[in-house]
């Protein structure tokens, strides 16, 4: 026997399970990010606190005027932190609860592109791709361990994606030129916006300069109190020779070659770095090829394949890669797994992937780091065979 009322609402939630879940798994999620909250790394100890407290000995936002020594993240991102200075709040709580807001901004924005691309069960696939971005141990370790702040300049990737299969440059760009204002990782997609701007030959190449434009909007508060431009700039150059590696965290395509020196002793990266820089282009310039001598579309589909593509392609082959490095081809598999079901086991084995090279760093964990080059190299091939059949399978609908 089961009173009416009790029967109701058990009918009442089988009818609505998936938004019941959805529920469910925002809390848990909020609860996991709660729960990584005292989590402190060295980089909070020897960064991201040290910044904090500089900016505001130094007057808060009047402080971006004084350039702090180690910080080599962009003005905007210096605003931000002095923003935070105002605020009453622990301040490494601070800086995770600024990445948790743009992990669960990131997820919406991956959750409208699955909507738009979904044929069937759109708002369930929606539901799902929110909850799988916010979930995913990527991005909360990332953000709420970690306190890093990769899932913004990726939300302000994904909004310009949004924008480009729109056919909306001035908007596409505006985003981009946002997300390389915070990190110059954002760079690792441009390939494919150069491919874009190439193949579909729809919008002028006065539009890139809409990138330094933003950067430079962005960087109004330190500029306006005497910083310069140069500077600006230098914050991202500098970082780039920071690391001499072959691999600093990231299991490289390199790494399976050498782990550090060659045979003679000599410092592999010097050995290599140009030959890897010039291959990079090498395997881009292959798939370009490709993709032109088999008339791909550039489809909404496409788009999303190709640029996971072109990004994963650039940062598996280029050396001195960092762990966090892959954070926005991730993001893409993530997306692309719920377009395409067969690559649901290589988006879990590069969250895996990730996961051991952030437990490397996090929690001492000992990572074979050659041992994960392969299997990285598997999961590329797997990758590259999957999609590009998709690509040039011209019986596949436009989702």
């Amino acid at each position: 026997m089961i009173f009416k009322l009790e029967e109701r609402i058990l009918k009442w939630m089988a009818e609505n399970v998936v938004y019941i879940a959805f529920g469910a798994a925002v809390l848990i999620s909020f609860f996991i990010r709660y729960a990584l909250k005292d989590v402190y790394t060295s980089d909070a100890d020897s960064c991201l606190l040290p910044w904090y407290y500089a900016i505001k000995e130094n007057g808060g936002i009047r402080g971006l005027a004084v350039p702090v020594e180690g910080l080599n993240y962009n003005f905007p991102y210096q605003f931000l932190i002095a923003i935070m200075t105002y605020i009453p709040v622990n301040p490494l709580y601070g800086y995770k609860i600024l990445s948790c807001i743009f992990d669960y901004l990131m997820a919406g924005a991956v959750a409208y592109l699955v909507y738009d691309m979904a044929i069937n069960k759109k708002k369930e696939l929606a539901l799902l791709a929110f909850i799988a971005v916010s979930c995913s141990p990527v991005v909360f370790m990332d953000s709420a361990a970690w306190a890093q702040c990769d899932s913004i300049y990726v939300f302000w990737i994904i909004l310009a994606i949004i924008f480009l299969r729109k056919e909306k440059y001035l908007p596409t760009f505006i985003f981009y030129g946002i997300a390389f204002a915070f990190k110059f990782q954002a760079i690792f997609i441009m390939p494919f916006f150069l491919f874009y701007y190439f193949y579909k030959r729809r919008f002028s190449i006065i539009y890139f300069f809409l990138i330094p434009v933003m950067m430079i909007v962005l960087s109004l508060p330190a500029l306006v109190q005497g910083r310069t431009v140069s500077e600006m700039i230098h914050i991202y150059t500098d970082n780039t020779s920071l690391h001499q590696s072959l691999a600093n965290g990231y299991p490289t395509f390199w790494r399976v070659l050498a782990d550090g020196t060659d045979y003679t002793g000599a410092d592999a990266y010097g050995t290599l770095k140009h030959a890897a820089m010039a291959f990079v282009v090498i395997v881009l310039g292959c798939l370009v090829y490709m993709w032109i001598r088999n008339a791909i579309e550039l489809t909404n589909r496409n788009i999303i394949l190709m640029a996971f593509i072109m990004t994963y392609t650039t940062i598996f082959f280029l050396p001195a890669m960092h762990e966090r490095y892959g954070y926005c081809y991730e993001i893409l598999a993530i997306m692309i797994a719920f377009m395409i079901a067969k690559t649901i086991p290589l988006a879990v084995a590069l969250t895996c992937i990730s996961l051991t090279t952030y437990g490397g760093y996090l929690f001492n964990n000992t990572v074979n780091e050659w041992t994960m080059a392969v299997i990285n190299l598997i999961v590329y091939i797997s990758y590259m065979i999957i999609l590009n059949k998709e690509l040039v399978n011209k019986e596949i609908a436009e989702a």
